[in-house]
């Protein structure tokens, strides 16, 4: 007999949607005009282990806002945490099909309500996009996230000067203190659409209209846009990638030529790397961008190319702290997540060898074999 699943939260998600919510306008500027937010990607695998860490961290900082850009759950398999997690009333253990389910709404269980009120954004990952998972889904599901406060008050914003993106939508932008944050979506081969290369467009002529008030653009994605150092698994994976993912880094280009501070972000790499866009093809045309990948957020740890930076990490959990400066120039640092603090901050129904497994042997290559 087909069993009747019963989502994981379905009363929390009722609550959450409040919780997540209270006090969450966009803070006001420091007195001192310096301000953080922190960013990372990945939490497949073993996030449910370490959001939580991370969360604690943003939110004892201080940071403004956190930036997830995606891949929340394995879906092609059930993420070792969550299988470890797994309701004792489901016997026998889920199949595949019956944890798809309720994958996103562990998801929200156990990553994001650990945020509490604290602003969250969403970026889509490829991992949002295995069947059964469709752009659809993705939007109906995570819909209180795309229409957050600041979100909705930026398009009608737009709508005034007809450069809105369609409501709801995996790609949006707000803007806070002078700096533009854009989420791109570039998790699936029809990307970048027309539809969404014209919004972009739309948007950053506005930036670099000299009465806009933008001193900033940072851009968030999963995928790095082509010819990074991980080019290897990135947006040149496909024609239409490289093609139009080679346009918008042209536009970001041409905005930080005309006085903008740009920066490019994105995860899919499950490592930390910066200066990823300084290489010979991006070299060549002197459009070198400050770019970083920062997948590190429980997914699976991969092994470094050999074309990443020397600062480069991989066998680590954390992610991205940002000062924003009152002159618009953003520095970023790593935060790392340790081991004790994932079992200061672990579930109760997970053993302590659950998160001692995850920190040393979810990767490619086992700690014990890195130099």
């Amino acid at each position: 007999m087909q069993r009747k699943l019963i989502s994981l939260v379905p009363v929390l998600l009722l609550v959450f949607g409040h919780v997540c919510f209270v006090g969450s306008e966009t803070p006001s500027k420091s007195s001192a005009g310096v301000w953080t937010f922190a960013v990372s990607g990945d939490s497949r695998n073993c996030g449910d282990l370490v959001m939580p860490a991370i969360a604690s961290q943003v939110k004892a900082e201080g940071d403004a806002f956190y930036w997830h850009l995606g891949d929340f759950r394995a879906i092609y398999t059930q993420d070792q945490d969550f299988v470890a997690m797994e309701p004792v009333a489901f016997t026998p253990p889920l199949t595949l099909a019956e944890y798809d389910e309720v994958a996103w709404d562990d998801f929200l269980l156990h990553q994001m309500a650990s945020f509490g009120d604290l602003p969250v954004f969403l970026g889509r990952g490829n991992h949002e996009t295995i069947a059964p998972m469709t752009r659809d889904r993705y939007i109906a599901k995570f819909s209180a996230f795309l229409n957050r406060p600041e979100i909705v008050s930026q398009n009608r914003t737009d709508n005034k000067v007809g450069t809105a993106s369609p409501l709801t939508s995996p790609w949006y932008h707000f803007v806070r203190n002078g700096v533009d944050f854009i989420t791109l979506d570039n998790a699936s081969n029809e990307e970048f659409t027309d539809a969404q290369l014209t919004w972009l467009r739309a948007v950053l002529k506005r930036d670099l209209d000299p009465k806009s008030g933008i001193t900033t653009i940072v851009a968030g994605m999963h995928e790095a846009l082509p010819h990074s150092t991980s080019s290897g698994h990135s947006m040149d994976d496909w024609y239409k990638g490289t093609t139009t993912g080679e346009t918008v880094y042209r536009w970001f280009a041409n905005a930080q030529k005309s006085g903008k501070h740009v920066y490019l972000l994105a995860s899919h790499s499950h490592f930390y790397s910066p200066d990823v866009y300084d290489t010979a093809f991006w070299q060549k045309e002197d459009i070198v961008l400050p770019g970083i990948i920062i997948g590190s957020a429980g997914a699976q740890r991969y092994l470094l190319p050999d074309t990443a930076s020397k600062n480069s990490l991989t066998h680590i959990y954390g992610y991205l702290q940002a000062t924003v400066h009152a002159d618009g120039q953003v520095k970023f640092d790593l935060h790392q997540i340790s081991e004790e603090e994932m079992m200061a901050h672990k579930w109760p129904q997970v053993s302590d060898a659950v998160v001692h497994e995850c920190f040393i042997h979810n990767a490619q290559v086992p700690a014990a074999a890195l130099p």
